[in-house]
Order: structure tokens, then C-alpha cells, then sequence
């Protein structure tokens, strides 16, 4: 959450919870005291975020050259020669991220760690050359990323695990779109990279690997049956919303995971309807018995962020009615009576729901209030 917003709640609720007797007025100050302590550190923490960014375009600038300069001279270098500076290359810089992480120059040590991934990627292409290995080109890719992946897990580098993870997701499309079918190993694969990102308590990198995921999953549906597995699919994304609910009432210690999975059942789900409605051209009536479905689930989804916090999850929700109610109307727009119908429908539903809200929220604090009276 951004540190701004964050702030202006605690300065909305902690007056509140102070009122209600949640929090004392000490505590409340103290709270606040802290955090615009922490706070300060914010232009230090965005400047380091700045020497990380710029480090890392620097090393990806710095791979291109070296390549550059490899490439140009490739033809006129003895093979002797060649092999050294690909190998040199790698363990120099790699080297050089051992010795910047020891004297605590990590973002610098992080950038040397990617830049040696990416020349052993280069080393790998270039050496198969050499020798004259032609094969499947993806399999130097999943050579590439083990290699990137390794890095990541030794020196607890989230950019080379990342380059990782951007590499099986590209051997995967490239072995599926040659299989011209499923492709099962991709989902070991994804799991190593996960796996790593996850000891690497890197969360954006989790999340991504659960993208990745999520759209493997979503492309069952393409590809079995015919292109017409979209049913599967969501059965596949309402088992994983029910477990995440799940998860998040009977384990609250693995609330975070109940929480993904949640958000990942939900997007699943959603574009398995989006294919049923606007790939498999149901009729008007099917059309929009679905779109009833996949609305319905939107606002079940926000309601549920908002009632468990889960911003991720209400604005996945807030963004799935939107792509609905945008692709339903391109899609009906020739019917006027069906999608004028259906928008009148859902308008009422939406706002019935809405007035259940309210209804439910003011007895809610009704109650609350009572029960604060009585103790």
C-alpha cells in the first residue's frame, strides 16, 4: 500500500478507535509517532530503490555491449580464446557479485549477479553454435533459465530469479505452441522458480510466478477439446476460490496463501466465463444467463475484498465488471432489446445489492454499539 494513503487511513481510523475504545489516546500518538518516524526514511528508501533500477539498465547495457563486442570479433577469435572470455565473463562477474554482497554493496551486487546470468544465457547460445549443437532451440532457453535460476537461489538474487521466471514462461509458450497442446513440464518448472522466489521472500516475484499460473490454466481451455474447454476451466478456478476461502477461515496462519489463491481462483474463473460468452458464441439467452454469472461473482469478489481487506482481490473484482459490462455491450450491441434488457436488470440488481449492503452494514454497527454499551 502506498505510504501516503496508508497514513490518511490511520489518521481517519485511529481517532475512531479511540473513540470506540479500541486504542488508547497514547497509544493512537505513539502509533503515529512511529510510523512518520519509519516514514522518514522514505526519500532513502527511494533513492536506493533509484541506484537499483539504474544499476540493473547499467548491467543490461553492459551485457548488450559485451555481446556486441563478442559477436563483431566472434569469426577471428581462436576457439580456445572464446571459450575463456565466455567463461571468464561469467565468474568474473559473478565473482564480482560475491565480493559486493560481502562488503554490503547489495544493489550493486545484484546488478553483477544478472549481468552474469545473462552472459551465461549468451555462453550457452554461442557455444551451441560453436560446436554446431543444433537441436530444439527451447532447450537452450531451459538451460538458460536453470542456469539464471541456480544464481537466483545461491546468491538470494530476486533479479536473476526473475530472468529466470521470464525464461520457462517463454520455454513453456514455445514448447506448447509446438506440441500444439498442453505442455506438463512447464508446471514442475514454474514450481522451481517459485520455490526460489519464495526463499527469496520476493513477493512480486511470487505473484508473477502465480500469473503465470493463472494463465497456464486459462489456456487449458484453448487447447483441449478443441478450444472449447472453458467449462474446465472454471471448475478449475471455483475449486481454487473455494479452497482459498477455505484457507483463509480454518488456517488464518496461511491467510496470505488462502488470499492468493482466492485472487488466482477468481481471474481464472473469470476469463473462463469471458471465453464462454465471446469465443464459444453461445445464444443470446446463454449469453446472458453468463454474463449474470460473471457479474454476480464480480461483486461477490469486491464485496469479499472489502470485507476481508483484500484490496487485491475488490480491485481484481472492480476490473473484472468492467470487462464485462464493456465486452457484453460490443457483443449485444446489435440487439438492443437484449443488452438494454440485461443493463436494466443488472442496474437494479446492483443497486438492490447495494441498499443489502447498507441495510446489513447499519445493523452491523448497531449491534456493535450495543454490545459496546453493555460491557
Amino acid at each position: 500500500m502506498h505510504t501516503g494513503y496508508y497514513r490518511r487511513r490511520l489518521s481517519v481510523d485511529l481517532p475512531r478507535w479511540v473513540d470506540a475504545g479500541y486504542v488508547k489516546p497514547d497509544g493512537m500518538r505513539a502509533i503515529l509517532s512511529e510510523f512518520d518516524r519509519d516514514a522518514g526514511g522514505s526519500a532513502f528508501g527511494m533513492s536506493s530503490r533509484m541506484v537499483a533500477m539504474l544499476s540493473l539498465v547499467g548491467a543490461i547495457l553492459m551485457a548488450a555491449g559485451a555481446l556486441s563486442f563478442v559477436a563483431a570479433n566472434w569469426q577471428e577469435m581462436p576457439r580456445l580464446m572464446r571459450l575463456a572470455l565466455l567463461g571468464g565473463g561469467i565468474w568474473a562477474t559473478y565473482g564480482a557479485g560475491a565480493y559486493l554482497f560481502q562488503r554490503g554493496l547489495d544493489v550493486f551486487a545484484h546488478a553483477a549477479v544478472f549481468l552474469g546470468s545473462a552472459l551465461f544465457g549468451a555462453s550457452v547460445m554461442l557455444v551451441a553454435q560453436m560446436y554446431h549443437l543444433y537441436g530444439n532451440p527451447a532447450d537452450a532457453v531451459i538451460v538458460w533459465a536453470a542456469g539464471a535460476m541456480l544464481a537466483g537461489l545461491l546468491f538470494r538474487s530476486d533479479a536473476s530469479a526473475l530472468m529466470s521466471l521470464a525464461l520457462v514462461c517463454l520455454w513453456g509458450s514455445w514448447e506448447t505452441e509446438q506440441a500444439r497442446g498442453v505442455f506438463l513440464p512447464f508446471l514442475p518448472a514454474l514450481g522451481a522458480v517459485a520455490a526460489v522466489l519464495a526463499h527469496n521472500t520476493c513477493g512480486y516475484g511470487v505473484k508473477a510466478a502465480v500469473a503465470a499460473l493463472g494463465v497456464w490454466i486459462v489456456s487449458l481451455g484453448y487447447l483441449l477439446n478443441q478450444g472449447h474447454a472453458h467449462l474446465l476451466v472454471l471448475a478449475i478456478g471455483a475449486g481454487i476460490v473455494a479452497g482459498g476461502i477455505a484457507v483463509q477461515q480454518g488456517a488464518p496462519r496461511f491467510a496470505e496463501a488462502g488470499r492468493v489463491m482466492l485472487v488466482l481462483g477468481f481471474a481464472v474463473a473469470t476469463m473462463a466465463l469471458f471465453g464462454m460468452q465471446f469465443v464459444d458464441s453461445p445464444t443470446l439467452l446463454a449469453l446472458l444467463l453468463l454474463a449474470a454469472v460473471a457479474i454476480l461473482s464480480a461483486i461477490a469478489a469486491i464485496a469479499w475484498g472489502l470485507k476481508t481487506h483484500d484490496l487485491t482481490l475488490s480491485r481484481t473484482g472492480y476490473a473484472a465488471f468492467f470487462l464485462e459490462v464493456v465486452s457484453l455491450f460490443v457483443k449485444t450491441v446489435g440487439t438492443l432489446i437484449g443488452s438494454s434488457l440485461f443493463f436494466v436488470v443488472t442496474g437494479a440488481g446492483v443497486i438492490g445489492l447495494a441498499v443489502l449492503a447498507y441495510v446489513l452494514d447499519k445493523r452491523m454497527r448497531q449491534f456493535q454499539a450495543t454490545e459496546g454499551g453493555k460491557s
